[in-house]
């Protein structure tokens, strides 16, 4: 008799217990995503932990929207891309292995001999919501929270040189030909050029924002004698003898003039944050139906502004 009454204790406990989902797996991963570059067809997203050595898996198709994600960040990035699960051309996998992951092992086409997986669940349905975000920077030793001349909080409105380019993103912010880094000094290492500020010609406005940086009325561009590299290789002795270039010599008053000016391509780095959520996804083995998967961050260190 007490043995029948247990029995019928166990199976109503399991019954009470079973409120849909099968809880086996709990997701504590950095949520750090990596991204496999060398398959022609798909892109492959993935993250791993070691102690249980377990690693999750998305993969989608390649196309100019889905290239995007990683490239150009062209999506509103306040409205996400959806990609449904299939189980065919867009997939999320988690698996166990017999050893530590890294991305090699992950990317490679044939995998290594000697790694092994152990379990292998994909989900079935679901959708996976993709927002893009990005931030720029010129880097020209300005932080952007600098540049915001006006102070109204929006580095857009702010061109010192009337170029179109905001000085946030614009490697030569006053348009004389000599990029800003080399016209700022931080030997401080506040990365702030107004504590340690350079005035050639002493008026009030820093080299990096004066188009003619010794007051001599020759703009600084012009003032390229080789009309090569910029005006900082042309150079004559100033007044104390000093070897300096012509823009920053008050007795060099000649103003050259090329016909192919020889400016530089303004270029800045993007930081594009990709992130990935995964809702109603039907896993067996997962605790929740959705996933918080994590964040890609792509750098791309030469990134030239699109022209119109």
């Amino acid at each position: 008799m007490i043995r029948r009454f247990f029995i019928c204790f166990i199976l109503v406990f399991l019954a009470a217990c079973d409120d849909g989902d099968i809880l086996t797996v709990d997701l504590d991963f950095d949520k750090e995503l990596e991204r496999c570059e060398n398959f022609e067809n798909f892109h492959l997203v993935f993250d791993t932990r070691d102690d249980p050595n377990e690693a999750l898996i998305l993969i989608f198709p390649r196309s100019e929207t889905n290239d995007a994600f990683f490239t150009t960040a062209i999506l509103p990035t306040d409205v996400p891309e959806e990609l449904p699960i299939n189980m065919n051309d867009v997939r999320f996998i988690y698996r166990t292995y017999n050893r530590p992951l890294n991305a090699t092992d992950i990317c490679a086409v044939v995998p290594p001999g000697n790694l092994a997986i152990i379990e292998d669940y994909e989900a079935d349905s679901g959708d996976v919501k993709v927002t893009v975000t990005y931030e720029d920077d010129d880097n020209d030793g300005v932080p952007s929270v600098f540049e915001d001349l006006n102070g109204n909080g929006n580095y857009d409105d702010d061109h010192s040189d009337d170029d179109d380019i905001p000085d946030y993103l614009d490697e030569d912010d006053d348009g004389d030909n000599v990029k800003t880094s080399n016209e700022i000094d931080n030997s401080d290492g506040d990365n702030d050029p107004t504590t340690n500020p350079m005035d050639t010609d002493g008026d009030g406005t820093y080299d990096y924002l004066d188009d003619d940086d010794d007051g001599d009325e020759v703009l600084t561009r012009l003032e390229d004698e080789n009309g090569m590299n910029g005006p900082g290789d042309d150079k004559a002795n100033n007044t104390a003898g000093d070897l300096v270039p012509h823009y920053l010599n008050i007795e060099e008053t000649i103003p050259y003039t090329f016909e192919d000016y020889d400016a530089f391509e303004n270029t800045y780095t993007r930081t594009i944050k990709t992130i990935f959520t995964i809702e109603d996804i039907n896993l067996e083995i997962l605790r929740s139906t959705i996933v918080d998967f994590g964040t890609l961050i792509t750098v791309l260190p030469n990134y030239t502004p699109p022209t119109d």
